[in-house]
């Protein structure tokens, strides 16, 4: 069962209404973070309210509750819930009374949390990538609600038959519409270094370190388009969708190995999945 929280009142997600008031209507003044889970815990909760409440004082949002409270409701509402596996929702929106463009005297905010059913995250579910300009400016550090960019990428792949859509700035491959983006050639696990361009993903640096566990180099260095053409194998990876593999990227297509250096990362991400939540 679908279920939405929206200021202390619980309900159905489509009965939700959100007040004129509230700046994330006119400005997309707001962060928001999200997560899988099962019914038996939410996936590395932790980590996503931890980065959460960063982001909401980089924008200087006022919380209305601490960690612990936060963490508490989030886990109280995926029980009410009542899904086998679920996506966790949330978000964090600044109030004013009057549409100004300055934050000035704007210490109220408002939460939303939902929750709703999602199939089970696949390690073999390979995707189709395409490439697109990266005209984002330069707070992709924080997940805020301005996504129009990740918005018409993802459309553009969506027309053309891909599953998400590759930002390139200047030769150099950032990230991906909604995920983070990492190339392996000969061996090595090569992902974009943490900056304000790219989003410092939980399951990109659980990646990192499962390939250090297994032994395999990692290095964050920026790559190019034309890297990613050459590359072995392209792996994307989510808090929602963990990791996957790419078949094709702009119709260059990928030879597949169950017993690849991906496609053992991809497993072993979703094991970590499965036993821990």
């Amino acid at each position: 069962m679908s279920i939405a929280y929206y200021n202390g009142r619980i309900s159905k997600p489509e009965e939700v209404t959100v007040s004129l008031k509230d700046r994330c209507v006119f400005f997309g003044d707001g962060v928001y973070d999200a997560t899988i889970g099962t019914k038996k815990g939410i996936h590395q909760l932790d980590e996503h309210v931890e980065r959460f409440i960063k982001n909401a004082r980089l924008l200087a949002i006022p919380m209305p509750f601490d960690e612990a409270l936060l963490k508490s409701l989030l886990t109280s509402l995926t029980k009410q819930s009542e899904e086998d596996v679920y996506t966790l929702y949330f978000q964090l929106t600044r109030r004013a009374d009057k549409r100004l463009h300055s934050a000035k005297g704007a210490n109220e905010s408002s939460l939303l949390i939902t929750v709703t059913p999602c199939a089970m995250p696949n390690p073999e579910d390979d995707v189709i990538l395409f490439s697109y300009p990266d005209k984002r400016y330069s707070y992709c550090n924080i997940k805020t609600l301005n996504l129009l960019p990740s918005v018409l990428a993802s459309t553009y792949a969506d027309e053309k038959g891909g599953d998400e859509a590759i930002f390139v700035r200047d030769g150099v491959v950032t990230e991906c519409a909604h995920s983070n983006i990492s190339i392996i050639k000969d061996g090595t696990l090569y992902t974009h270094p943490e900056c304000e361009r790219i989003l410092s993903g939980i399951t990109r640096k659980h990646l990192l370190m499962k390939a250090q566990e297994m032994g395999i180099k990692t290095v964050e260095k920026a790559f190019t388009l034309s890297e990613t053409y050459m590359a072995d194998e392209v792996i994307i990876t989510s808090s929602t969708r963990l990791a996957r593999l790419a078949a094709q990227v702009d119709g260059i297509r990928y030879v597949q190995n169950k017993n690849s250096i991906g496609r053992l990362l991809a497993k072993a991400l979703f094991c970590s999945f499965v036993n821990n939540v």
